[in-house]
């Protein structure tokens, strides 16, 4: 790959406004594929899809042109929460709607609308809900395609004797 790489920009002028327009022939097609994908999706449009406790909204992958990260929501009920779980990829949560806490390796983070939320990649974590009369709701961004793409998929959900479920 490192070598494919450098022979493409070997002899390109980085400085000239075309060098990264002009690309080997078999790479228009993709380019002109990806460029035909929609540039806005409505939110509310996407389906929600049941996920351990809570739901996601996600966009098609495929149909955007998303290819080394993924956007998507993540909605609580009241009091809801995940199940503790871990993943090789880094996450960021922009708090849309709500109050709750994530637990990170056993530490607590409270957060709130309009909060910014990492989590670090290995993490054992969870998300919870902690208003018992009110949906939380999160907009989540992380590199999942680019990781798959190194065989970095290990994810698991995480159920260690003694540590209950909040």
């Amino acid at each position: 790959m490192q070598k494919k790489i450098h022979e493409m920009f070997s002899n390109a002028d980085l400085s000239s406004p075309r060098a990264f327009m002009d690309q080997p022939k078999d790479m228009e097609p993709k380019w002109t594929a990806l460029l035909k994908k929609p540039r806005v999706i409505k939110g509310k449009s996407l389906p929600p899809m049941a996920h351990e406790g809570f739901q996601v909204r996600l966009p098609e992958l495929t149909e955007v042109g998303l290819e080394t990260f993924v956007c998507f929501f993540e909605e609580f009920p009241p009091g809801g929460s995940s199940q503790r779980h871990g993943h090789m990829n880094e996450a960021v949560f922009y708090i849309l709607e709500g109050r709750g806490y994530e637990i990170h390796d056993d530490e607590k983070f409270p957060w709130e609308a309009g909060d910014i939320v990492i989590v670090p990649a290995g993490s054992v974590h969870r998300h919870v809900n902690a208003d018992p009369d009110n949906p939380a709701k999160a907009l989540v961004i992380n590199p999942k395609p680019t990781y798959i793409s190194y065989n970095l998929k290990a994810q698991r959900l995480v159920d260690r004797p003694g540590e209950g479920s909040v």
